[in-house]
């Protein structure tokens, strides 16, 4: 993955954990983690993901595969490293939503 990570680096990492959090696990060995230097260095996916599944900063944000999808298609014509970073988690995002359903971003 080039933006995604496996392992939080950062204090401003956030997690993608895989289904609904749990309210207390943080850092879970199959999540990923998102720097907040690239949602915010890519615009349009941070405004899709507060347009689309209200996402909050600090707080955690459900997200199911509909709204992931609709993500997709806010973003498709912007710019490159955006579409980048939406995609770059395909194959996680795959097995999470077979799995279960949907995923959480635990907030900053």
């Amino acid at each position: 993955m080039k933006y995604f990570s496996n392992e939080h680096k950062f204090s401003d990492d956030y997690e993608f954990y895989k289904g609904k959090w749990d309210g207390i696990t943080f850092d879970k060995s199959d999540s990923i983690f998102l720097n907040d230097n690239i949602i915010y260095d890519n615009y349009d996916f941070e405004t899709a993901l507060i347009k689309i599944a209200k996402f909050n900063h600090f707080e955690e944000t459900e997200i199911t595969e509909e709204q992931w999808n609709k993500i997709g298609e806010f973003i498709t014509h912007s710019k490159e490293s955006t579409v980048e970073v939406y995609n770059d988690a395909k194959e996680w995002l795959s097995e999470t939503f077979k799995e279960y359903g949907c995923f959480t971003i635990l907030g900053i």
